[in-house]
């Protein structure tokens, strides 16, 4: 049986993995057809980025804060059918990701939550964890042109702004 520890990591290895397919097959156009999601490529790298760094900060501290591990297992969970199985049934085809989402983050994630002696608290606990995690980018992407002066793009606007001076 694998540890709590090794599951983690397993965790983060299989995102990394998703990212390349996702990538790859080009999840932004994708996302913005299935699920009408605004967003660029530069804040894809950046979100996508830091969701990596957290797994791993969350693998590293698995034995100390099981939760944070358990937390971002909710995540993949989430990101695999709010952002991949959901998207493909909605548009009848397939959805960059999705392999990834169903082999590895669908099985690494359920088997994080059979790992024995994880406290009742830790179960819900970690799923607010996941839940923080997909909806804070997503507030941001739907908020960014209030930060921005109502450029529709966010980042993008004080550059165009600075060029111009």
């Amino acid at each position: 049986m694998l540890s709590r520890g090794d599951l983690a990591w397993l965790a983060v290895a299989a995102y990394a993995l998703h990212l390349m397919e996702e990538q790859i097959l080009d999840w932004p156009a994708a996302a913005r057809r299935s699920i009408q999601l605004s967003i660029d490529y530069s804040n894809y790298r950046v979100i996508t980025t830091v969701y990596l760094v957290l797994g791993a900060v969350a693998a590293y501290l698995s034995g100390s804060l099981p939760v944070l591990a358990l937390g971002f297992a909710a995540f993949l969970l989430i990101n695999a059918f709010y952002f991949h199985i959901w998207p493909m049934i909605r548009m009848n085809g397939l959805a960059p990701g999705i392999i990834t989402a169903v082999f590895l983050f669908l099985p690494i994630a359920i088997a994080q939550y059979y790992v024995p002696g994880i406290p009742a608290r830790d179960y819900w606990i970690s799923i607010v964890i996941g839940v923080v995690l997909v909806v804070f980018p997503l507030a941001l992407l739907h908020y960014r042109s209030a930060f921005a002066g109502g450029a529709s793009h966010g980042g993008d606007a004080p550059r165009k702004r600075r060029a111009r001076r």
